[in-house]
């Protein structure tokens, strides 16, 4: 019963099953070696060798006394600016490639020492070349601002006009040479909270295990949460949540330290560069005013009771006496339910990419698959989560942690959405032009959840598979948009934590976060003591002030779907030219070249009349 809903919906799709019967897939490697070279990354494709890797170090490291040499000659003229300009992009350049072969290799296998020597020494580069070109952007600000903006116009210079218009715009914040030199010599430092952590959960944890639906032993690690949280049988559910969150507990004061670590080492670059809070040093550098943020908040804050319907119609359907955090994320329509393989989800995504997107962003996907530009499976060692990332000479890299499961398609399709928006921006712009604001870093993202969604609603008739993609969508508001604003809420908060001087404590953080459960899934929660600690599970805490981007880019993103939805013959093209302009303008212009104005209060609060209108019509269907 389960597989024939789905099998409706496929081939409704495409005309042929693409879930095929029954098939056995292995989702967790013990050894690295034993899974399919297909499925993994090939790092050869940036170094094809440590050795080539080693040759490029040295190579970055014989450059920076040229550049050093060059101190004092950016204000000469447009000319020498450029020269200064041309040297400082090419050493960045060539260290991309290091950063992201050595963090890669070392993602393969946190537990592999060879990976984590290379990663050190890339960490210890970087701080090296901080310190080396600390002197450009305060040198550059002393240029007289009308002269830079002259000069800015010049043929020399034309191409750097957006770097030199942002560095004019927060010229009021760049330190003097020796300040900045000071902070660049802090930056080696300032990554020890992020690396104890992620040494911590990654390679030195040993996570629980418990008895899956099958009545086998499976490991509860981080990687494998949502496939464990999603299980039908709610013993299984719980037992994984509430060992792993336990762990989490168990670390919580160590755990602290590094988060407390981290958000001083924000303080310190507030309080240098002259900024009231570490919040808007982030906003600041994106150029992104806070009441984006405000207008996120205030918005779910108004419709808290809406979520706090979903929470008491959870309970329901899924006819618990006490609902808990780990009943929020099993499908309400088990009937919908379908386990997927990876060689399946390709063939749904590219044709999801071909008939919504046209043939150019189909290619990316489709060279993405070839490639092997994906590292699919979960491994001993391996880091938990998906992310794309990649270098300006190869291409965009995808970790997976493949869980087999529809909401895994889902992923797929999130992180392709990265990758093609970096591969669009790499091709059509020069390196220092190409990388895109963590702002919009999440528009094509969630752009592509939603049309994808859309892509199957529109596909399917039968009630019951309908049933069960607004489930999909409602989970997906709840993970992309609102549970992205709760972390920000508690980001906030403790940040105001330290900026008051006062402890940044297990205890402090647990008491936050238990507060924001209560607050946002209202009085139907019954909250375990184990998820006061699930801040310590949150790894974007370590990219700071970066969750609320998820939120305002699925807003952005529900927009740019609309004018799909609305047949805008304009869409396709415009959402393009927006992924090709990576950084070479601002991101809230970048979003209005798609159709799109974050200015627009409306475009953030549509997203909450759509959760309350799918609710609304879930909820009839359900409990009809």
């Amino acid at each position: 019963m389960k597989r024939l809903f789905v099998l409706t919906l496929v081939f409704a799709l495409l005309g042929t099953p693409v879930f095929a019967e029954e098939t056995a897939e292995v989702l967790y490697f013990e050894n690295r070696a034993d899974i399919p070279v297909a499925y993994t990354w090939n790092l050869e494709d940036i170094f094809p060798s440590v050795e080539a890797f080693n040759d490029a170090y040295r190579s970055v490291e014989d450059q920076l006394p040229r550049l050093e040499a060059l101190k004092g000659t950016a204000g000469q003229s447009p000319d020498a600016l450029r020269k200064v300009l041309d040297t400082y992009f090419a050493v960045q350049e060539q260290f991309a490639e290091l950063l992201v072969y050595a963090n890669q290799y070392f993602d393969s296998n946190r537990k592999d020492a060879d990976a984590a020597e290379l990663a050190g020494r890339t960490d210890a580069l970087q701080a090296r070349i901080s310190r080396a070109t600390a002197w450009i952007d305060p040198e550059i600000s002393q240029i007289e601002a009308t002269t830079l903006q002259d000069w800015m116009r010049t043929e020399a210079l034309e191409t750097f006009s957006h770097y030199l218009d942002n560095l004019l715009r927060m010229k009021p914040h760049i330190r003097s040479g020796e300040v900045e030199q000071v902070i660049a010599n802090a930056n080696l430092l300032a990554n020890a909270p992020k690396s104890a952590w992620g040494q911590l959960v990654n390679a030195d944890i040993e996570w629980p295990t418990v008895i899956n639906e099958e009545g086998e032993e499976a490991t509860a690690t981080p990687a494998l949460y949502y496939s464990f949280v999603s299980s039908q049988e709610r013993r299984v559910r719980k037992e994984a949540a509430l060992k792993m969150f336990g762990t989490y507990k168990q670390f919580a004061n160590t755990m602290a330290a590094t988060r407390g670590g981290h958000i001083a080492r924000d303080k310190f670059y507030a309080d240098t560069r002259g900024y009231d809070s570490t919040v808007e040093m982030a906003l600041d550098q994106v150029n992104v005013p806070y009441d984006v943020i405000e207008t996120l908040i205030a918005t779910v804050h108004d419709n808290l009771d809406a979520v706090h319907q979903y929470a008491a119609l959870r309970k329901k359907v899924l006819d618990v006496n006490e609902f808990h955090v780990y009943d929020l994320y099993v499908n309400l329509v088990p009937e919908g339910e379908k386990k997927v393989t990876y060689e399946e989800a390709k063939e749904l995504a590219l044709d999801f990419w071909k008939t919504t997107y046209g043939d150019e962003y189909y290619q990316v996907g489709k060279k993405a698959f070839e490639e092997r530009w994906i590292d699919v499976y979960a491994g001993e060692g391996k880091r938990g989560g998906a992310y794309s990332w990649g270098t300006f000479n190869s291409h965009p890299y995808m970790l997976l942690n493949w869980g087999g499961t529809l909401e895994d398609v889902f992923t797929l399709v999130h992180e392709m959405g990265h990758s093609v928006h970096t591969y669009l921006a790499n091709q059509n712009q020069p390196f220092h032009n190409a990388d895109y604001s963590l702002f919009v870093a999440e528009v094509a993202a969630v752009t592509s959840e939603a049309l994808f969604l859309e892509y199957m609603l529109e596909r399917e008739t039968d009630p019951m598979v309908r049933l069960s993609l607004m489930n999909s969508y409602i989970n997906n508001i709840t993970g992309t948009f609102l549970r992205q604003i709760f972390f920000t809420e508690f980001e906030l908060a403790a940040h105001q934590l330290v900026q008051d001087g006062k402890p940044a404590t297990a205890k402090a953080f647990g008491d936050i976060y238990a507060d924001l459960w209560t607050m946002y899934y209202g009085p139907d929660l019954v909250l375990d003591e184990e998820f006061h600690a699930g801040w310590a599970r949150v790894s974007h805490f370590y990219r700071t002030f970066y969750v609320y981007v998820y939120a305002s880019s699925f807003a952005a993103g529900e927009a740019i779907a609309q004018r799909f939805r609305d047949g805008d013959k304009g869409a396709v093209t415009d959402y393009l030219e927006m992924l090709k302009l990576g950084g070479s303008v601002y991101p809230m212009d970048a979003l209005r070249i798609a159709g799109v104005d974050m200015t627009d209060k409306e475009v953030i609060r549509t997203v909450m009349r759509r959760y309350d209108e799918t609710l609304s019509e879930m909820e009839k269907l359900l409990l009809k």
